[in-house]
């Protein structure tokens, strides 16, 4: 399954991640992680960051991969739509 170590639940109800798993999954401190249940465990996954994300994407649709029904998006509007809820 993967990498799995103990760990005991403190008074508050924290759990440390083993360094070695924060590692292999570059999740440094401070940064956020998304908590969830799924089918009884708890799964534990780093958040990404909409920063992040664009970076990830960036290129990915070019001429060659654009699908040829696609709506034409100004990417002035994209921006705006994907950060309307961000605090300016």
């Amino acid at each position: 399954m993967g990498t799995s170590e103990d760990r005991r639940v403190d008074e508050k109800g924290r759990v440390t991640i083993p360094q070695a798993i924060r590692e292999s999954l570059q999740i440094d401190a401070g940064e956020e992680v998304a908590i969830e249940v799924e089918e009884g465990r708890i799964v534990i996954s780093p958040q990404i960051s909409r920063a992040d994300l664009v970076e990830t994407l960036d290129g990915c649709i070019n001429e060659r991969t654009r699908a040829a029904d696609a709506d034409d998006l100004d990417p002035d509007d994209l921006k705006a739509d994907w950060t309307s809820d961000l605090p300016n």
